[in-house]
């Protein structure tokens, strides 16, 4: 699949194949409708001190974005294949005794989608379920679909609805 990758350690960004991501148990599969660009984006092209030091090369990045799920973990439950979807780009491990307690924005083992592990400025991205929101139907479509509508509709209120 094709995928935007931090190739090397210089500026820039550069297209380029890469394999298709593989799901466990617990995880979706979600082809990419639309990304958005961050700061952290910025950075990582950029490649300051910050992405030196945190960003391993090669890596797929992106972690703004939105799509439908095209396949399901055996475990998962609380979606379909179809969903559109968003998801939380911090992936916690859910053992810690922060996470544990509730915490997880305190995980010390948090991994970033687009930062530590493959991410979504490709075709397919694969993150846990847990991580996954389910973006509204009642909404037109073109908002739906935008990261930065979810993101706006969710400072005014939660308009998310996590899958579990």
């Amino acid at each position: 699949m094709k995928a935007l990758v931090k190739k090397e350690a210089s500026p820039g960004i550069w297209m380029m194949d890469v394999p298709e991501p593989q799901i466990g148990p617990n995880d979706v599969l979600i082809e990419i409708a639309k990304t958005a660009i961050c700061g952290t984006d910025m950075h990582i092209y950029k490649w300051d001190e910050w992405a030196q030091k945190t960003i391993p090369v090669p890596m797929a990045v992106g972690h703004e974005y939105c799509g439908r799920i095209v396949e399901l973990g055996s475990e998962v439950r609380g979606f379909s294949v179809g969903d559109r979807v968003s998801g939380e780009g911090h992936i916690t491990c859910g053992y810690c005794r922060n996470c544990r307690a509730g915490r997880r924005h305190l995980c010390r083992n948090t991994v970033g989608v687009g930062v530590n592990r493959p991410g979504a400025f490709a075709e397919y991205l694969s993150i846990p379920a847990f991580n996954a929101f389910k973006a509204e139907r009642r909404h037109p479509r073109r908002h739906r679909l935008h990261p930065r509508s979810l993101r706006q509709r969710h400072a005014h209120g939660p308009r998310l609805q996590h899958g579990g």
